[in-house]
């Protein structure tokens, strides 16, 4: 080979070694970055917008590379994103000084009236005891079959306790000629008078009155039943005593304190509208009924002479000097001249004899005749002695003075509803 060949043909090596290491370079092989580039910012993580209420971050870091490449470090938000309250909160600050619980005084118990019959009324446990005219008698628990041998202690009872502690009524508890509950009464057994009736029902406690039988008392009391005799009164405020024993006994103390006071605070309302008593203004007025055509009327002493007084009436017949139920003639009521006259009496009796009154020629002049005030009144509100009478009190003072009880609407009793 010559020196020329040898010449072009080192040449031509040398150019493809060169050729060969430009293309190397221009492909980056094997060689890295000496600096990473920045990352761009569609591949930062996209944080949850802020609620644009909460304050935003002045200058919100920028993202770092662990950030890019973990998405779970993420930073947390700032404090600025919850601001935690200023204050503790005012809707419930706390007591400077927690007040003891004794510091909250205790209501003062009102101590049980003191009537006739009560031994001891601060003893409001069991067993506690009674006196009446039958002597005293040990009661070791509320009674549960109570019973008593009279309408008016019916009445009182059917307001004091509930209707399962009753063992049975009366037969005229159920009359409504006679009785003011006698709607409550089918619920009831009903006994007849007479002292194996009154065992056979059972009771752990026998109320009688004053009229009640003896030998009656005496064969209930042999057989071990306890026996109390509360005396009824006449007058429309002498039973709240008597419902004040009745509510001590039957445990009932509550109630009795709540009847006697709406007894008071009706009879005072009355009292308010009507002139009082020993004003001339008073009228006159008599109470009668007629049986077997003998006309009987209500003395002094009498319910139907306490109710007249109550509602605001004087009595005429007590005024002339009559005690107790009297029979009387037509005359007699002639000389008593009565403004009003009341007929506590029931059916055609009643009528029949509220139109012989108007047609008597003797009571011509009489002012109840002239003015025709002879009235038929609901006998239960007037015969019965129990604190059903104030409703007579109530309708009497209705009728003497229609003007000042216009606008009252009277009600009934409500018989013990256990609330």
């Amino acid at each position: 080979m010559t020196i020329k060949a040898n010449l072009r043909y080192l040449i031509a090596i040398v150019a493809i070694v060169a050729v060969a290491a430009f293309a190397l370079a221009a492909c980056g092989g094997a060689a890295e970055p000496t600096e990473p580039p920045a990352p761009a910012a569609t591949t930062a993580p996209t944080a949850a917008p802020e609620p644009t209420a909460m304050p935003q971050p002045t200058e919100p870091p920028a993202p770092t590379a662990a950030a890019v490449s973990h998405p779970t470090s993420a930073p947390e938000p700032t404090a600025t994103a919850r601001p935690a309250p200023t204050a503790a909160p005012t809707a419930a600050p706390q007591p400077t000084n927690t007040p003891e619980p004794t510091a909250t005084p205790a209501p003062t118990e009102v101590p049980y009236p003191s009537v006739p019959g009560i031994v001891d009324p601060s003893n409001t446990g069991w067993p506690r005891e009674v006196e009446t005219s039958e002597g005293k008698i040990t009661l070791e628990g509320p009674p549960q079959r109570i019973l008593t041998y009279s309408l008016g202690h019916d009445e009182m009872v059917l307001a004091l306790a509930p209707p399962e502690r009753i063992a049975a009524l009366g037969k005229f508890t159920g009359n409504p000629s006679y009785s003011n509950v006698a709607e409550l009464a089918p619920q009831f057994p009903v006994y007849e008078k007479g002292a194996e009736n009154v065992l056979a029902q059972s009771p752990d406690i026998f109320i009688v009155s004053k009229s009640t039988k003896a030998d009656i008392v005496e064969l209930v009391k042999e057989a071990g039943v306890p026996v109390a005799r509360p005396d009824l009164e006449d007058a429309t405020e002498g039973n709240i005593s008597q419902i004040l024993l009745l509510g001590y006994m039957l445990g009932a103390e509550e109630r009795a304190l709540e009847l006697t006071a709406e007894i008071r605070q009706r009879l005072e309302a009355v009292a308010s509208r009507v002139p009082p008593a020993g004003d001339p203004s008073r009228p006159a007025v008599i109470s009668i009924t007629r049986w077997s055509d003998s006309i009987s009327i209500s003395g002094g002493g009498t319910t139907g002479s306490d109710i007249i007084e109550a509602a605001g009436g004087v009595n005429a017949a007590a005024r002339d000097g009559i005690d107790g139920f009297q029979k009387i003639s037509v005359e007699s009521i002639l000389a008593m001249n009565p403004d009003f006259i009341l007929i506590p009496q029931d059916g055609e009796g009643a009528v029949n004899l509220r139109d012989d009154l108007m047609n008597d020629p003797v009571l011509a002049t009489v002012p109840s005749v002239v003015n025709g005030q002879i009235h038929i009144v609901h006998p239960p509100n007037y015969i019965v002695l129990s604190h059903w009478t104030v409703r007579g009190v109530e309708r009497t003072a209705e009728i003497l003075f229609p003007d000042r009880f216009a606008d009252v609407t009277f009600t009934d009793f409500e018989p013990y509803t256990g609330e």
